[in-house]
C-alpha cells in the first residue's frame, strides 16, 4: 500500500505541475495532461498487481506476488523500453492518421503531448521504485 500511496502522491503531486504551467489554456487540456500523467505514475503497477489480482480475485500484494505469472507481468510492466516501444508504434499510427488526414494538427499536438506526459510519468515511477520503494521496508 506504501507504493501506491506513494506513486499517487508524485502523480499528483506532477498534476498540479501541470496544471500550473498550463493554466492559461482556456480547454480542458490542463486537466487531461494532468490525468495523463497520474496514469503514467501507475500504469506500471496497474500492469503487474493489477491485471493480476483481478484473474486471480486477490487485492492482497504478498499473495499477488507468489503467483509464478507475478515475475513475467513485473518485468513487462517494470521495462522502460517496453513502454517506449509501444509508445514509438501508438505515435507512428498517430503521425500516419495526421498525414492521411484523418486527425487535425491540434488533436496531433496534444495526443504527442499526452504520449510525452505518459512516458515522463512512467520514467518517474520506475525512478521512484528503484530510488525509494525497493530500498524499503515497504516491499
Amino acid at each position: 500500500m506504501g507504493g501506491l500511496i506513494t506513486h499517487l502522491s508524485a502523480g499528483l503531486l506532477g498534476a498540479i505541475v501541470i496544471y500550473f504551467i498550463l493554466h492559461k489554456l482556456e480547454s480542458p487540456s490542463k486537466f487531461i495532461y494532468g490525468g495523463v500523467f497520474i496514469l503514467g505514475n501507475i500504469i506500471p503497477d496497474l500492469v503487474d498487481f493489477g491485471i493480476l489480482g483481478i484473474r486471480m480475485g486477490v487485492f492482497d500484494p504478498a499473495e499477488i506476488m507468489k503467483n509464478p505469472l507475478f515475475d513475467t507481468y513485473a518485468v513487462f510492466g517494470h521495462t522502460f523500453s517496453n513502454w517506449a516501444l509501444m509508445a514509438l508504434i501508438f505515435v507512428a499510427i498517430v503521425l500516419f492518421l495526421y498525414e492521411i488526414e484523418k486527425i487535425s494538427k491540434k488533436v496531433l499536438v496534444a495526443i504527442l503531448v499526452s504520449t510525452a506526459l505518459f512516458l515522463i510519468g512512467i520514467f518517474i515511477h520506475l525512478r521512484i521504485d528503484a530510488l525509494i520503494i525497493e530500498t524499503s521496508y515497504w516491499v
